[in-house]
């Protein structure tokens, strides 16, 4: 795995939030949902779990280590 626990987090949230940028770019662009718009906000949800999960072992990992 390519860097920390932490950055892959970070990484998922930033990822997250474009996703959900791009589909309410997409709701105003069309007027209304769409497919499009539905497929975006499930790939940000999918990042947003990612996300939890990767910071979530990055703060078990710390506490276990006994490191700030």
């Amino acid at each position: 795995m390519i860097g920390s626990l932490r950055f892959n987090g970070y990484l998922f949230v930033f990822l997250g939030t474009v996703f959900v940028l791009m589909a309410i770019q997409s709701t105003n662009r069309t007027g209304g949902m769409d497919a499009l718009t539905i497929i975006l906000i499930a790939f940000a949800a999918f990042d947003y779990v990612l996300a939890f999960k990767f910071l979530g072992a990055s703060a078990r990992e710390r506490r276990e280590n006994g490191s700030k």
